[in-house]
């Protein structure tokens, strides 16, 4: 009897709960059943064995990187120069379609901000050096010049007490259209505690190529101190044309011809005397550490073509050190006058000087 009301019991269950189905919308139906569990393509979370963990949102696939703003999201590579030109030409080979790679203007710049500049493959121009008016001065003084110093020493003690110094300063400026040079040297000599030579000179000599040709304008001013001369100080200045048979960074060889007129102050007859000049200078590089120079100056009066100076100069150099400093010098120099009143005609020195430049 238990049994028949136990079974009976289920049977009415089981129809109620089929009942209370039936009647519930679907809707309510799917969410009373248990949901699928999520997955990471949906963006929800996920069981890992111990709990949920969420996986982050991907980015909108509109917005980009903020580093992507700047350079237009290239890479910061910097542009690399192209070892070798080499043309690139459309299969058919037509001379529109020809182009050459060209030179990359900076390339030390990225590639995002080169674009971003409008740089293009174009070689841009050269940077040039802006000089003011009041550093013209300074650079004309200080940039182009070739100097140096020379210096010599001999003498004796004993049954002859004898000294004599020699020492002199050079200064060279050569550019394309001019070149300017300024020579001053010393000699001082004793015997016995007795002066026998003590004279000084200085030259200034100045040359402007007439445009593109080799002929050339100079002018020469000299000025010459010698104790055992008739005179104190004698003055020259002279101007003429030349003409340059070479010039170039080996040899030089320039002639001159040219009227001046010189002064003996301190002689007899001090007036400004006029004389022509003729002249020939030259020098020639041997080789990296050698060099050979020669100068001859001729200056003849007009009246009388017998009464000259002649002064010639002939000096090989050599460099002794590494460092292009010093220098060893061995010169002749002979002055000569027609008219020295009353003193010898002839003045000829020899020497050996140690030169530094700078």
């Amino acid at each position: 009897m238990f049994i028949r009301h136990y079974l009976l019991l289920n049977v009415v269950s089981v129809a109620f709960a089929g009942f209370v189905v039936a009647m519930l919308p679907g809707q309510a139906i799917a969410q009373t059943l248990p949901s699928p569990a999520p997955s990471w393509q949906s963006g929800q979370s996920t069981w890992n064995g111990s709990g949920y963990e969420s996986v982050p949102t991907p980015p909108p696939i509109n917005e980009l990187p903020e580093e992507w703003n700047e350079n237009f999201g290239l890479s910061e590579s910097v542009l690399q120069r192209p070892v070798v030109d080499v043309p690139l030409t459309d299969p058919a080979g037509t001379a529109a379609a020809t182009a050459a790679i060209e030179p990359i203007p900076d390339s030390g710049m990225p590639i995002g901000a080169a674009i971003s500049d409008g740089q293009t493959l174009d070689e841009p121009p050269l940077q040039q050096e802006v000089v003011r008016w009041y550093q013209v001065p300074w650079r004309w003084m200080t940039k182009g010049w070739e100097n140096h110093a020379e210096f010599g020493l001999d003498g004796s003690t004993g049954n002859a007490e004898t000294l004599a110094i020699q020492t002199g300063l050079e200064m060279k400026r050569k550019t394309d259209a001019y070149t300017l040079a300024l020579d001053f040297d010393y000699r001082q000599a004793s015997a016995q505690s007795q002066t026998t030579e003590d004279n000084a000179r200085f030259n200034l000599d100045y040359d402007r190529l007439l445009g593109d040709s080799n002929w050339t304008m100079f002018t020469k001013f000299g000025m010459e101190y010698d104790e055992f001369k008739a005179f104190d100080l004698r003055l020259n200045i002279n101007g003429g044309l030349g003409y340059y048979w070479i010039r170039n960074d080996k040899t030089n060889l320039v002639t001159r011809v040219g009227a001046g007129a010189s002064k003996e102050i301190g002689s007899p007859d001090d007036s400004w005397t006029p004389e022509a000049v003729f002249g020939l200078e030259a020098d020639h590089k041997l080789s990296d550490r050698q060099k050979l120079k020669a100068k001859i100056d001729y200056f003849p009066t007009f009246e009388d073509f017998s009464d000259f100076r002649l002064v010639t100069d002939v000096a090989w150099e050599s460099l002794i050190d590494n460092s292009e400093n010093l220098s060893l010098r061995l010169s002749v120099t002979d002055r000569y006058d027609s008219t020295p009143q009353g003193a010898l005609k002839n003045d000829f020195y020899y020497s050996a000087l140690l030169l530094y430049k700078f």
